[in-house]
């Protein structure tokens, strides 16, 4: 609590040098980039830590229209309707700009523009490290490749991050979708035109001005006045190069502040404007969970000790490699390595005591999702096995002379 205050209050002194002027100095960039702390109402600024490993996308496919616009490609919408964040209680740009540039993905991955595809932004609030104080650009854009995303109805969106994860449908895991990865795109113009068209619309970092927010409501924004706010993420969905003189144009974003403001909730920005070239990203995918596993097979009755075989086997829906989990209901649990989909796995098991346990399966992807859990097996371990073994190989000479033995035997369960 102490250190999110801290943090606080140094963003709110170093944003207070910053002079009223569209450009940050570079210095002042640097200090607001890496500051070791996220920044407030709902900035996410570029994490370079977190961010070198990203591969960075400089192709130009060849012919680049004058204009592009995802809200009308061969006469369709490929976008889904302006959210709202509540901006006023809660800094959340980082999952809704995240999950606009997706959720268009996914029309555009499955070809199906009338799709309602509405994905959780609370979920994202939840159950990340994110809040409504925001988070870094780059560490929203990596969870959300290891962790994936839920449907709207099941954990709907209350601009609240103290609601917790738990909260989400008890099947949430059978409705995760996630992504394969994702890129950073060069910060050229030209270079972003060419993968919005290639991987649709486009999620990004801007820097906003006093003039934009709260006192944009339409046109082409350039800056004219103010001071620095914050930080914000939106998506790109389309451009216009017929705007203004040679080598001008504008960008057509996605907000998300409700459709009241703006252009119904969306805005047009000029080239160049708020550093909106320097953190666009798009997505590989989309990603699937492996489908949740058949339950497992093997001995539903044993003796502690003894080593037992069980299998399992399930579908990815991508054809990924997945690997298995077993939960063997005794606190332990088995790894398997990565084999290729539907693809039985046996996996050996010694219990040490006597009970009942129920053993499960789950299977993870090799991009990191998690399928839901097989329903259980239960296998009970009736009798703990600790005789001696040269007593009970005695018994067994004697059975010719003694028929009694043979019932203490039965009685023991030997």
């Amino acid at each position: 609590m102490y250190k999110k205050i801290i943090g606080i209050l140094i963003f709110i002194s170093l944003t207070s040098i910053v002079l009223s002027t569209n450009t940050l100095s570079s210095e002042q960039e640097k200090i607001i980039v890496n500051s070791d702390y996220p920044c407030i109402f709902g900035t996410i600024l570029l994490d370079d830590s977190i961010d070198k490993d990203v591969e960075i996308y400089e192709t130009i496919i060849g012919d680049i229209p004058e204009t592009w616009d995802w809200r009308n490609v061969d006469s369709k919408d490929w976008t889904t309707p302006i959210r709202n964040q509540f901006q006023d209680i809660c800094g959340s740009c980082w999952a809704f700009g995240a999950l606009a540039g997706l959720e268009s993905y996914i029309k555009i991955w499955i070809n199906d523009s009338t799709a309602d595809v509405d994905l959780s932004e609370q979920y994202m609030l939840s159950c990340s490290p994110g809040d409504c104080n925001g988070w870094y650009w780059t560490s929203t854009l990596k969870w959300l490749k290891e962790n994936g995303a839920i449907p709207e109805s099941c954990l709907i969106y209350e601009a609240d991050d103290t609601i917790p994860c738990d909260n989400k449908c008890s099947d949430w895991k059978e409705h995760l979708v996630g992504i394969d990865g994702y890129h950073k795109v060069s910060s050229n113009v030209t270079v972003i035109k060419s993968a919005l068209i290639q991987y649709g619309p486009l999620p990004c970092t801007m820097y906003v001005y006093e003039d934009f927010y709260p006192n944009y409501s339409g046109g082409v924004y350039q800056y004219t006045w103010g001071d620095f706010v914050f930080g914000h993420c939106v998506a790109i969905v389309g451009y216009d190069d017929t705007w203004g003189g040679e080598d001008e144009g504008y960008w057509i974003v996605k907000n998300s502040w409700g459709t009241e403001w703006g252009e119904d909730g969306w805005f047009r920005i000029a080239y160049g404007e708020c550093n909106m070239e320097k953190g666009v990203y798009y997505y590989t995918g989309p990603n699937f969970p492996a489908d949740k596993p058949d339950k497992p097979t093997g001995p539903l009755k044993g003796v502690p000790g003894k080593i037992y075989s069980y299998s399992a086997i399930c579908i990815d829906p991508d054809e990924d490699n997945i690997k298995y989990c077993f939960d063997w209901g005794d606190g332990n649990t088995s790894w398997t390595d990565f084999v290729n989909s539907a693809t039985s796995v046996s996996v050996n098991y010694t219990w040490i005591k006597k009970g009942s346990y129920e053993v499960r399966v789950k299977a993870q992807d090799e991009h990191g999702l998690q399928s839901a859990w097989s329903d259980p097996l239960v296998v009970t371990m009736p009798k703990d096995k600790t005789y001696n073994i040269s007593f009970l190989k005695l018994l067994q000479k004697q059975l010719s002379f003694f028929p009694i033995i043979n019932l203490i035997i039965e009685r023991l369960d030997l």
